[in-house]
């Protein structure tokens, strides 16, 4: 494998570990056990869809990781990632791959005492938690969630550069989407254009499903496309991502069929208005919490934030199903003092839900810079109108 066949560079792994490590020796850890997919690609580089399977990568305090994961997977190591085949171990289907991992803690010599877990992964049922504490009885089990996390929230040069390219694909994507919508036209049919235009754009798989709903389906937080025909005098919400090399941009745009109500046409207001003050809060220096105000607040004064009650936003990069956000790491949201900082990337999408009746919803993805924020996503931020029936 050459160098070439990394997404990013030597040098830029070798210091997510060190620092990594540097970490876990602050915290007094000999060592990590990492089964976040993320995580694991982030300090590796290895990446597939075959993560619902079992995989671990064991970090010492010092020295290198070894990466416990399927046989079948070798060859994406080989691929993607930069550990030569002497740090992975791997299990066949009938082997018991949380025993492996008590092996291979021992064998790469870590210390007995505090090890790291990560308690909040999706990728470690409680089961194989009470084996690990059963295998690894001289150890003990030490709450490390964030240690890796605290590292991806401020992105390098390179993660920043495939965040663009991701909402470039965001960008087409969408433009598929609302080129395709009018009255008469099955969801699924827009459905197939957005996914068309993003494949097509060079997009990636997804951390979660593009949405797309029309009429009173609108008014549904997580409402995907569902088979309905687009009706005349309806709003659409359509949201999705672009991802590239696992790092993800995120858009929201809706739009009406025919002439958009006095009701809809105040919503769109609000919304948009919402979005701009959320970005002219954003510079460093600034609270997650500060930002949110602006957007809430914007919303609150028109009286409408029983359409709202949610947060603000949240950090982008990273993905893997079933989230294409990182929102566990960091979230714009009420009274959260975490300060902004250059090299954060947010993505923005306050919408405006009335259940079962209605929504709007504009977002962005944007990069926290040096004197305020940039807008990496790039579609007018306005309510597309579609063909009625009678257009």
């Amino acid at each position: 494998m050459s160098a070439t066949s990394l997404v990013f560079s030597r040098d830029e792994f070798k210091s997510r570990l060190q620092k990594t490590q540097s970490e876990l020796g602050l915290r007094g850890l000999s060592g990590m056990l990492i089964h976040t997919p993320e995580n694991i690609f982030y300090l590796t580089g290895y990446q597939s869809p075959g993560y619902y399977m079992y995989q671990c990568l064991v970090v010492p305090a010092s020295g290198d990781p070894v990466l416990v994961l399927r046989r079948g997977e070798l060859s994406n190591v080989q691929t993607y990632s930069w550990l030569p085949e002497s740090q992975v171990r791997t299990y066949d289907d009938t082997n018991d791959p949380v025993a492996l991992t008590a092996d291979t803690v021992r064998e790469i010599g870590i210390t007995p005492g505090a090890i790291g877990l990560e308690t909040g992964s999706w990728f470690l049922p409680v089961r194989n938690y009470q084996k690990l504490e059963q295998l690894l009885g001289d150890f003990r089990l030490t709450d490390a969630q964030g240690t890796v996390e605290g590292l991806r929230v401020i992105k390098s040069p390179a993660e920043i550069a495939y965040i663009r390219e991701a909402c470039t694909v965001a960008d087409c994507s969408m433009q598929a989407g609302l080129d395709a919508i009018r009255a008469g036209v099955n969801e699924d049919e827009a459905a197939a254009a957005m996914f068309s235009g993003m494949i097509l754009a060079g997009g990636e798989y997804l951390g979660m499903e593009p949405f797309i709903s029309s009429g009173y389906r609108s008014g549904n937080m997580h409402a995907a496309w569902g088979h309905k025909v687009i009706g005349d005098g309806e709003t659409l919400l359509l949201e999705v991502a672009g991802a590239r090399n696992r790092y993800h941009g995120a858009l929201m745009r809706a739009a009406y069929t025919g002439t958009p109500t006095d009701e809809i046409k105040r919503a769109t207001e609000v919304c948009i208005a919402s979005l701009n003050a959320a970005l002219e809060a954003v510079r460093p220096g600034a609270t997650a919490g500060e930002v949110d105000e602006a957007c809430r607040g914007t919303i609150e004064r028109a009286g409408l934030y029983e359409q709202f009650r949610k947060r603000t936003g949240y950090s982008i990069g990273v993905a893997f199903a079933p989230d294409w956000g990182e929102g566990h790491i960091m979230s714009l949201q009420r009274d959260d003092s975490r300060v902004l900082m250059p090299g954060m990337v947010f993505h923005i999408p306050p919408a405006l839900r009335v259940p079962n009746r209605y929504g709007v919803g504009f977002s962005e993805t944007i990069l926290v810079t040096e004197t305020g924020c940039e807008v990496l996503t790039k579609l007018p931020r306005e309510l597309t109108i579609a063909k009625g029936v009678n257009a």
